[in-house]
């Protein structure tokens, strides 16, 4: 009666392991790569309210719809909101993050190329919610 061999679903099992091991590695190699703000990022705190966008910048400066980065620099995006939920979003470059009330959220991003992006905001947040757009601008400090 001890005929029958496992080492089939041994390897089954081990090939699953494997996969698994590999799959949760990569995850949290993304994942580290995403929360990990490069050192010298300049903040900028970006407040969302019905229905515009401002930025202040570490030096004091503000802008009011557009915002004004450089080429080749990290900048950590802190996100809050005055009134409801927003969502800012630069779609070029992957920038996606809620601005919930009381609540402050980081994400960070570094421009590579110079030109001009839209900002929209990505969370119904009221009657002219559409039109709560910005823009970035992307300018190149050698040219």
């Amino acid at each position: 009666m001890g005929g029958h061999s496992n080492w089939p679903e041994w390897i089954y099992i081990g090939v699953v392991v494997a996969l698994m091991v590999w799959v949760g590695a990569e995850a949290w190699e993304a994942e580290r790569l995403v929360e990990h703000v490069p050192e010298g990022a300049e903040t900028i705190i970006v407040t969302g309210q019905q229905w515009f966008w401002t930025f202040e910048h570490e030096d004091g400066t503000k802008e009011i719809g557009e915002l004004h980065v450089e080429v080749g620099k990290a900048y950590k995006l802190e996100i809050v909101s005055k009134d409801v939920n927003h969502s800012f979003n630069i779609h070029d470059y992957v920038v996606l993050m809620d601005a919930i009330p009381g609540r402050v959220n980081t994400v960070w991003f570094a421009p590579t190329d110079a030109g001009e992006h839209d900002i929209q905001c990505r969370e119904y947040c009221g009657l002219i919610h559409y039109n709560m757009r910005g823009k970035l601008i992307v300018e190149d400090p050698t040219a």
